[in-house]
């Protein structure tokens, strides 16, 4: 039996589904196969979370796996690096043991910190390539232990960059599921080679296929109905007329088929929208976690000039996080 890490649901959606893995605790799911365990991010937090599945289950090979921060210029976003070398760091320095897998990779930074802006990106760059949060966790964990382990980074972000929280949660959906193509091709596991489904005027990447596929599946099943007439019943003419681009077709159908198969998201959805109105009129907007995991929120505007600027902070003054906090608390009848 292998064990999966993961620091996120998020970007764990994508092994779930694959492998089919069914929940048994609120960070736990697994199937007769795979262990998947939800660590957080930190490397004690993972190195604890490891350490506890490896005492339950019958473990042969820890597999840790998620997204990371590139150091190295050169490695591209959205590819994905076998690690070689894992270094945990402590204020800005190498601190505690490494750990050497026989993978011939890039080396991975661990840190207590996310690493957001980029005078502390480069400090670390002459370190190693790449940097997470949880890894060395995982792997001090199962060296411990003596069971072999593998890492696998998806490159999420150039490391200190601005803009990179956005860039991970834009894309959040499609790293989750090349982690899970990923993975699955590391176990050996064969893919599908069958075409996905097209629709006529819609735009799909090889992994929002794969999804618009699940979904159609899922969908099907709970309804009971043919995908043609499950199809039927998102208007697609109407999405076709109100919006020009292929590919933001096919995002606005996968949030209705993600909506109609989790009302409660729609709901949520709803309820955000509700409050974050006033400040979307003004310029101001406002960005949730879509997984409903980070209790943080993302403002953007622009400003012009000073007059501009007074007149956002104005409006911003009146802003209140208590919705959102009983929000994530599943309240929805906020004001």
């Amino acid at each position: 039996m292998h064990l999966i890490t993961m620091a996120h649901l998020g970007e764990a959606q994508g092994v779930i589904e694959k492998f089919k893995l069914q929940r048994i605790d609120s960070d736990l799911f697994k199937n007769e196969e795979l262990v998947l365990i939800l660590t957080g991010e930190g490397p004690f937090e993972a190195a604890i979370k490891t350490s506890l599945m490896l005492g339950k289950y019958p473990i042969t090979k820890v597999i840790n796996l998620g997204i990371a921060g590139a150091l190295n210029s050169e490695l591209k976003v959205g590819e994905i690096y076998p690690i070689r070398t894992h270094y945990l760091v402590q204020d800005m320095r190498p601190a505690f043991k490494s750990f050497v897998s026989a993978d011939k990779g890039e080396d991975c930074l661990t840190t207590f910190e996310r690493i957001l802006d980029n005078e502390k990106a480069k400090a670390l760059r002459g370190m190693g390539g790449i940097v997470d949060r949880e890894a060395w966790g995982s792997a001090y964990a199962a060296k411990s232990a003596g069971i072999p382990f593998e890492s696998y980074k998806l490159i999420s972000d150039i490391a200190g960059t601005v803009g990179a929280c956005e860039l991970v949660r834009d894309n959040a959906s499609e790293f989750s599921m090349k982690l899970a193509l990923h993975i699955s091709s590391v176990l050996g596991q064969e893919t599908s080679t069958e075409e996905i489904v097209t629709v006529p005027g819609f735009h799909f990447t090889f992994t929002s296929g794969h999804r618009f596929k699940t979904l159609l599946s899922k969908l099907s099943i709970k309804y009971e109905i043919s995908t043609e007439e499950l199809l039927k019943t998102f208007n697609l003419d109407e999405i076709r007329e109100n919006i020009s681009f292929p590919k933001d077709r096919s995002k606005v159908l996968l949030e209705k088929m993600e909506s109609k198969l989790d009302p409660f998201r729609e709901t949520l959805k709803a309820t955000k929208d509700k409050w974050t109105s006033p400040y979307t009129k003004a310029g101001i907007s406002i960005e949730t976690d879509p997984n409903w995991e980070n209790k943080e929120i993302t403002l953007k505007f622009s400003v012009a000039n000073d007059t501009e600027l007074k007149s956002k902070l104005e409006t911003l003054n009146k802003l209140s996080l208590a919705p959102f906090s009983q929000m994530m608390e599943g309240k929805l009848d906020v004001e």
